[in-house]
C-alpha cells in the first residue's frame, strides 16, 4: 500500500509540475511539501496546520483530501505522538475545516490565526473605544455651543462701489526774497524738484503746490512764504531744511 508521501509525489509528477510550482500555486512553503512527500510530518507545525496543508495539497493534486487527512490521523495515532501545543504563528495557506473558519481560497486568517473568540473580544473593545471617542467629541461640541458665546459678526461693508478719495486741491506757493538767498523746493509726493536756484533781493517765485513740500534754504531770515496769499513764517534763520504741509 502506498504511503501518503508516495501518493502525493506520484500525483504531482502526473500533473508534470515541480515542487516550486506546487508551492507557488498552493501558497505552502516548498520545504513543507518536500517533507510531506517524504512522509515526514513532524515539521515543527501543529497538527491542525499539517492537516490543513495536506488537505490543500491533496485538493490541488486532484486527490481525495478527506482520505489523505484520515490516513495522516491514523498514522499519527499509530506512532502515539502527543499533540503539539498550537501557537498563533501563521505558516501559510491552510484549510481549517475541522476547528477553525477558513478564509476564501483556504488561507489562514490575516490576523495570524486568532480564534473567533479573540476576534470577537477585539471587535467589542474596538466598538467600545469608538463609541467613547464619539461621546467625547459630542460633549466638547455641546460645551462650545453652550458656553462659547455667540461669535462676533464680521463688520459689514456698505454696498456699492468703494468711495474714492478726492485729491487735495492744488495750492500756490509764493517765495519772496527779502534779501539774496538760495532755495531748493522738492515735492515730497513724487520727488519732483519745483525750484532749485538763487533768488535776488525782492525776487518772487510761484509754484503750484500739492501735498507736502521739502524746502532747503541758505538763509531762512531772507525768505518770505505765502500759500494762496496767506503768510507762512520760515521756521529757521540760517541754513536748513524744513517741511511745508
Amino acid at each position: 500500500m502506498q504511503t501518503i508521501g508516495e501518493r502525493l509525489e506520484e500525483a504531482r509528477k502526473r500533473k508534470g509540475i515541480s515542487i516550486r510550482e506546487a508551492a507557488e500555486s498552493t501558497k505552502i512553503r516548498s520545504d513543507y511539501l518536500q517533507k510531506f512527500e517524504a512522509n515526514t510530518f513532524d515539521a515543527g507545525l501543529p497538527p491542525l496546520y499539517v492537516r490543513g496543508f495536506l488537505r490543500s495539497y491533496a485538493r490541488f493534486l486532484d486527490l481525495d483530501p478527506d482520505r489523505i487527512v484520515s490516513d495522516f490521523d491514523s498514522s499519527a495515532g499509530r506512532e502515539g505522538k502527543p499533540a503539539r501545543r498550537e501557537n498563533r504563528e501563521g505558516y501559510g495557506r491552510v484549510d481549517f475545516n475541522e476547528s477553525a473558519r477558513a478564509t476564501d481560497g483556504g488561507e489562514p486568517a490575516a490576523n495570524g490565526g486568532r480564534s473567533a473568540q479573540d476576534q470577537a473580544v477585539m471587535l467589542k473593545f474596538a466598538l467600545l473605544g469608538g463609541g467613547a471617542l464619539v461621546a467625547v467629541i459630542i460633549i466638547i461640541l455641546l460645551f462650545k455651543v453652550l458656553f462659547g458665546g455667540t461669535p462676533a459678526k464680521p463688520a459689514t461693508t456698505a454696498s456699492g462701489p468703494a468711495p474714492t478719495v478726492q485729491a487735495e486741491a492744488a495750492q500756490t506757493l509764493t517765495l519772496t526774497a527779502i534779501d539774496a538767498t538760495r532755495v531748493k523746493v522738492v515735492q515730497d509726493l513724487d520727488g519732483t524738484i519745483l525750484f532749485n536756484g538763487s533768488l535776488a533781493r525782492a525776487e518772487t517765485k510761484s509754484f503750484k503746490k500739492q501735498g507736502k513740500l521739502l524746502i532747503t534754504v541758505e538763509a531762512g531770515k531772507n525768505l518770505r512764504m505765502e500759500v494762496n496769499g496767506r503768510n507762512y513764517p520760515v521756521p529757521l534763520d540760517g541754513y536748513g531744511r524744513f517741511a511745508l504741509d
